[in-house]
């Protein structure tokens, strides 16, 4: 190489696939048939051709490949002489990074199932806010128009699904397709299904408990994908935990829903709210106005994660020595300070009280780890029931693992948990993961949104 002369990519700086890129070249042999030349990953000139090239036969200029047509990888710019493979000099490794895929406007969920109905009440879903529109597409309007379906549903043309439930509910769920059209030109079919709960049956809905794992921040597209799983799973109420204070209002805002939002964490419902607060950082506590005047209480917390006790069990602490240093710990202080803030509501025998939180602890009453774990032993003797280990007895058959379905290093516990107390009935528990998410640092396309999987429970209310 000559030390005198040099080729340097001069633009873009962090280029993708399509992009062409401009160059800068000077040196002190210029000669007509001088040229500059990309070859792919480690391979020198002369051996094979280059990709794209051209003659440059001053002493300095400026030149622009067309290398549009590369794609994702690493790549090497020559400045060569006389037509030949002599290297004059060449660029640092040039990285060609993959173009995000263009995505069209499209409905967030082709088919869902609504909540229940009670028998002879209004219906009304709206599916404009369900439509979205990516960033570096055409924002196009979109219109609504009815397709098939059950007599009682119609759809408005800004995508709202009205009707009235009828009063002697069919053996199936109400059913209505609506197509969809974007003004940009793209169209789609949603199909949506919404069930009817007979005159006098009981009040039924599905509770999950959700850590965001700092706001969403880790996973690409996160309000799409929360608006995919509250759908898709047919939740009616979420509760949140490490919201950054800004997540549970947009996400009911697109549902049509009803939301209570905290600095730390927030609460999404179908059911009306009433009677919100946050008496302690971390917490947050509302009134679901369910159908036929019930009303169920539901809080939500996520307790202090330092000092771990699983960490000390591994590194070879005893049951004992764990223990003191949960009766210690901030999070045990955090949880007595909220069962507390809690006692009225417990103390409130009509109405139901369901937790939904982030303990950081295990469970005392999963693995045989001969550690009384202190914080849900005094949730246990304030009344609270675990619903898991209620349906799910056996912590050997069914662990209920949520910490954590993208850490496999980590010791594998069931930290999260919804506990309830009152005239409620465990229709089914489990801990909900979607799709196979890839492990740490690999998180940002997941599907499934936090590092937590998410206890949910359906209750009936009785």
């Amino acid at each position: 190489m000559s030390p005198l002369s040099t080729v340097r990519l001069v633009a873009p700086a962090s280029p993708r696939e399509g992009d062409k890129l401009a160059f800068h070249w000077t040196t002190d042999a210029p000669d007509p048939k001088n040229w500059i030349g990309v070859y792919d990953g480690d391979r020198k000139p002369g051996t094979g051709s280059s990709l794209v090239w051209s003659y440059v036969a001053a002493a300095s200029g400026d030149l622009t490949l067309d290398t549009s047509g590369l794609g994702e990888g690493v790549y090497t710019a020559y400045l060569l002489a006389r037509d030949g493979y002599g290297i004059l000099a060449q660029t640092p490794p040039i990285t060609i990074t993959a173009k995000p895929p263009v995505v069209p406007p499209h409905a967030v969920a082709d088919s869902f199932t609504t909540g229940e109905y009670a028998a002879g009440s209004p219906v009304s879903i709206p599916l404009g806010p369900l439509w979205v529109r990516p960033a570096g597409n055409p924002s196009g309007t979109p219109s609504f128009r009815r397709l098939s379906g059950d007599s009682w549903l119609g759809v408005a043309a800004d995508g709202t699904v009205t009707g009235t439930a009828p009063a002697r509910p069919g053996a199936h769920p109400g059913r209505i397709a609506v197509a969809v059209k974007d003004s940009a030109g793209t169209s789609d079919v949603v199909t949506v299904q919404v069930p009817v709960r007979a005159a006098g049956a009981r009040p039924r809905l599905t509770i999950a408990s959700l850590n965001l794992w700092d706001a969403g921040t880790h996973v690409d597209g996160v309000s799409e994908k929360l608006l995919r799983l509250v759908l898709g799973q047919g939740l009616d109420v979420l509760a949140l935990q490490e919201t950054g204070g800004t997540s549970a209002k947009p996400l009911a805002d697109a549902l049509g829903w009803h939301a209570y939002d905290t600095q730390a964490g927030g609460i999404v419902s179908r059911f009306p709210l009433t009677d919100t607060a946050s008496p302690l950082p971390g917490t947050a506590a509302a009134t679901l106005q369910l159908a036929g005047g019930r009303r169920l209480r539901l809080w939500t917390a996520q307790l202090d994660e330092a000092a771990y006790g699983p960490y000390a069990l591994r590194d070879g602490r005893t049951p004992a020595e764990v223990e003191a240093a949960e009766l210690a710990s901030v999070r045990y202080r955090q949880a007595t300070a909220l069962l507390a803030a809690m006692k009225g509501d417990l103390a409130a025998r009509n109405t139901p009280v369901v937790l939904a939180a982030g303990l950081a602890s295990p469970s005392h009453l999963d693995r045989a780890t001969k550690v009384r774990w202190p914080v849900t032993v005094a949730l246990g003797a304030s009344g609270l029931h675990d619903a898991f280990r209620e349906a799910h007895p056996n912590p050997s058959r069914e662990p209920g693992t949520t910490w954590s379905p993208v850490r496999p290093g980590e010791p594998q516990d069931r930290i999260d948990q919804i506990q309830y107390a009152g005239p409620l009935h465990v229709e089914a528990a489990y801990a909900l993961v979607t799709g196979w998410p890839k492990p740490v640092p690999d998180t940002a396309r997941n599907g499934w949104p936090s590092d937590h999987a998410a206890p949910a429970v359906t209750f009936t209310v009785r």
